[in-house]
């Protein structure tokens, strides 16, 4: 009796042991990389997905619009939705702010808004994109420390209710021209960016995807402070603002853009990804004839439009919204309604093993 008893003990410790096995498949699975399996699949998926199409994407773009914002709007708004049908496959984010333990980035948007539509976003597919902008921390090495750590706890956040991690491509840095970190030399720049990756790890972050982003100053090189630490996406910045609109020299720098960065990825092994546009757009030939002859042309990652905001008059949009100009319109809906643009809709597994 004593040993049918220890064998139904043992039985049901092992049951017990089978179901705790079993729930814990459904949080997120740990590759040998020490990033989770989503994370990892993003990794190679990414770039593979470039063969297929350009993933269009917007920042901010299921957060605000013309006239509208998300914390503040209920509905479920979308300007590219709105006027052609399609949600963006990429949605571009700014964390800057959160590692001062604000409640609002430093566009004014609130990081609870962010998480929500980032997991939103996550849930349909889509990809994410964050910049990270970090304010000078005036060489105070613990004041670092805290930064990276506050960062990590929101990055730890994005997660559903049974664990799972929204992978994100973290733009580390950016180079604009104007933050102070591009006054440092190009090694302790390159130095600053490998101690945060080395941070972020010690933090445990394991949805998390380098990229390497600057912003295209015509006449000038790109890549000269490339990192080349466990960097998997290169990023071009180049937006024109609505007082210095110049389609010429804005359809030549996307070319050179391409010339010097696409190659650079390609040697690399990084996938390739724009961030443009023309605020107020100016002729929408910018998108028919401009940026799809070079998606056409080239396998880029994802296309990232500028962020649409405001009220119809300050004329702060880089893509058409409802209500606006037919002549702004009809060359962004050609390049659209092309198949290398891949919208939310069209997209699938971009998180799974293929």
């Amino acid at each position: 009796m004593r040993i049918k008893y220890i064998i139904l003990m043992f039985a049901a410790l092992l049951a017990f042991s089978s179901c705790g096995e079993k729930k814990k498949k459904s949080y997120d699975e740990i590759a040998m990389s020490g990033l989770t399996t989503r994370t990892e699949n993003l990794k190679t998926n990414i770039k593979a997905y470039a063969n297929k199409g350009t993933l269009i994407g917007q920042i901010y773009g299921t957060l605000t619009g013309i006239g509208w914002n998300r914390w503040q709007c209920d509905s479920d708004r979308c300007d590219l939705k709105t006027l052609c049908g399609y949600r963006p496959a990429a949605n571009g984010y700014e964390l800057a702010g959160i590692e001062n333990g604000k409640s609002q980035n430093i566009d004014g948007i609130p990081f609870k808004a962010i998480r929500e539509d980032v997991l939103k976003h996550f849930r349909k597919g889509g990809l994410l994109i964050m910049n990270w902008t970090m304010p000078d921390y005036n060489g105070n090495d613990d004041m670092l420390e805290e930064y990276t750590k506050q960062v990590a706890k929101y990055l730890d956040t994005l997660q559903d209710g049974y664990g799972i991690k929204a992978p994100v491509v973290l733009n580390l840095l950016p180079i604009d021209g104007k933050t102070w970190y591009c006054k440092l030399s190009k090694d302790d720049y390159i130095s600053l960016y490998k101690k945060i990756q080395d941070l972020l790890d010690d933090e445990d972050v394991t949805n998390v995807v380098y990229s390497y982003s600057e912003t295209y100053q015509p006449g000038k090189n790109l890549m000269d402070r490339y990192p080349d630490n466990k960097i998997d996406v290169i990023n071009v910045t180049y937006l024109q603002s609505k007082n210095a609109i110049d389609l010429p020299l804005y359809q030549k720098s996307i070319k050179e853009i391409v010339k010097q960065a696409l190659p650079f990825a390609q040697d690399h092994n990084n996938a390739f990804g724009l961030t443009t546009g023309v605020e107020s757009i100016g002729d929408s030939s910018i998108f028919s004839e401009t940026l799809l002859t070079v998606l056409k042309q080239h396998h880029i990652a994802y296309l990232m439009f500028g962020r649409n905001q405001g009220e119809p008059i300050e004329e702060h949009y880089y893509t058409p919204y409802p209500g606006v100009s037919n002549k702004k319109t009809h060359g962004f809906m050609e390049m659209i309604n092309d198949e290398v643009c891949v919208f939310l809709e069209k997209l699938n597994g971009l998180y799974l093993e293929h």
